[in-house]
């Protein structure tokens, strides 16, 4: 299909087409359409194709494959035409047809602005043509139509957009999870509290206490005391020092946890059963954790040197970012309110069974006769949003600019590096990723979306009445689990 005509396409391949393709078109002789609506969804096309409209171009294709071809016996250009029409006659007729009725088909649509869904497909009403015999060639094809329909926003319409307090419970647990990312491991002479960390050797026992003949030997290990569960086990490693032994119980050691004792041991799981119970723990490192301490050097490893230069502005940054990341997903609920409101307040029909038949045909290898109902519903949502969106941009003349453009980049980008740990990346990172980013077309492709996504919403909530309200964050997101236990069962 030509690109640049103003089609819509359903995912997977999703793409909105405009009039740039028809200032190249090959201007052909008018030729004989027929338009006929079967309804207000669907409609019928008929091309009529004389001799006269495509002999020309067939004729100029013949004289240029004459003039390319190799054939023994003949110079370049010099071969009879009538072997030549012998030898590629038909399939030259064949492309030259298609491409004509392909291009007189495309070109009616955009000069009589008929807004089309999906691609024309060929009609059941299409006869079987012959090649070989026909001069005049009929061909049918169905069309799907986009609805017309009116927006339907009014201050009627009224959504909430919730104001999530930070807590200062919530702020102490940042600040303490600021001191534990940074806090530092330090050796210590001996463990002391369930927070201390030891390394040792394993050994397996005999009945008598001693190294078992041929048992587990030196295996080391590593243990935070606090995730050992039996307090006895537990207790018997505190006030202990580096080359200090332990008797000890291996399963209980590991908290009857099999496949990581196995995997310690370098043993398979099913090998446990045959070896002793008690483990001599013999100690060859303790380490403890420290916090980092609130101080500049803290404030410099969080936010960058110099930004931050006592505790109560490293709080209030710590607060302010907590809040910006809860008003984004404040803000994402309210953006997810208006979706649902989009589609209550616009009942669009569809050319469904067209729509049905163009993705099987167009795409068998994801939709087939089989899955197609199923499958069908999420792309007519997709599809009615698509054109809701698109009913907003033409009638309020909604554009994005370079600037709003950079600025969602910016913002797509800090989003990713969030979602893989980095809380609060600097500058120089995020242009970094962003500068990267922009190599892909994909990543282009999604931040224009969300640009225009933005405006649109941006259009929406100012035509309908968006109250705020406070609310506690658990409270929130409760209130979000319950919408997607309803959404989801329903």
């Amino acid at each position: 299909m030509p690109r640049g005509v103003k089609v819509r396409v359903l995912s997977p391949a999703l793409f909105i087409l405009n009039n740039d393709y028809f200032s190249s078109l090959k201007i052909f002789k008018r030729v004989n359409v027929t338009f006929e609506e079967k309804d207000a969804l669907n409609a019928l096309l008929t091309i009529e194709l004389t001799k006269d409209d495509y002999q020309p171009s067939v004729d100029s294709e013949l004289k240029k494959y004459r003039n390319k071809a190799k054939i023994p016996g003949f110079r370049p250009g010099m071969a009879p035409m009538g072997m030549i029409k012998k030898m590629v006659g038909n399939a030259i007729l064949v492309e030259e047809v298609n491409k004509l009725a392909t291009n007189t088909l495309f070109n009616y649509l955009q000069e009589n602005n008929i807004d089309v869904l999906g691609q024309p497909l060929a009609s059941d009403e299409q006869a079987p043509i012959d090649f070989e015999t026909q001069e005049n060639f009929k061909l049918y094809f169905d069309l799907g139509l986009a609805p017309k329909f009116d927006l339907n926003f009014t201050p009627k319409d009224k959504l909430v957009r919730y104001n999530i307090l930070v807590s200062d419970e919530e702020l102490a647990t940042e600040v303490d999870n600021n001191q534990r990312r940074y806090g530092k491991m330090l050796e210590i002479d001996m463990t002391e509290t369930d927070q201390d960390t030891v390394k040792g050797l394993l050994t397996e026992l005999d009945s008598n206490g001693e190294a078992l003949e041929g048992g587990v030997e030196g295996k080391e290990t590593t243990v935070l005391l606090e995730l050992v569960k039996d307090a006895d086990t537990q207790k018997s490693l505190l006030g202990k020092k580096v080359g200090d032994m332990v008797e000890l119980d291996i399963f209980k050691f590991f908290n009857d946890n099999e496949k990581v004792l196995a995997r310690t041991l370098e043993l398979p799981v099913e090998g446990l059963n045959d070896i002793n119970k008690t483990f001599k723990f013999e100690i060859t490192e303790v380490k403890r954790f420290e916090k980092a301490e609130i101080n500049q050097e803290l404030f410099d490893l969080v936010f960058g040197e110099g930004a931050v230069s006592s505790e109560e502005e490293f709080k209030t940054k710590l607060k302010e970012n907590i809040a910006s990341y809860y008003n984004s997903e404040a803000e994402h609920q309210l953006e997810h309110s208006i979706s649902h409101l989009i589609h209550d307040n616009h009942s669009l029909t569809l050319p469904d069974a067209f729509l049905k038949r163009w993705l099987v045909k167009t795409y068998p290898d994801t939709y087939t006769d089989e899955n197609i109902d199923e499958k069908y519903q999420h792309e007519a949502g997709h599809l009615r949003s698509q054109l809701i969106t698109e009913k907003l941009v033409s009638e309020f003349k909604l554009e994005v600019s370079n600037e709003e453009i950079a600025d969602v980049s910016y913002g797509y980008t800090v989003q990713l590096l969030r979602q893989y740990g980095l809380t609060n990346p600097d500058m120089e990172t995020i242009k970094y990723f962003e500068q990267k980013n922009k190599e892909d077309r994909d990543f282009m492709r999604r931040v224009g979306d969300m640009a225009i996504n933005r405006k649109v919403m941006q259009q929406i909530k100012s035509m309908v009445t968006i109250e705020t309200k406070d609310i506690q964050v658990d409270d929130f997101y409760k209130m979000i689990e319950h919408h997607n236990h309803e959404h989801n069962h329903h």
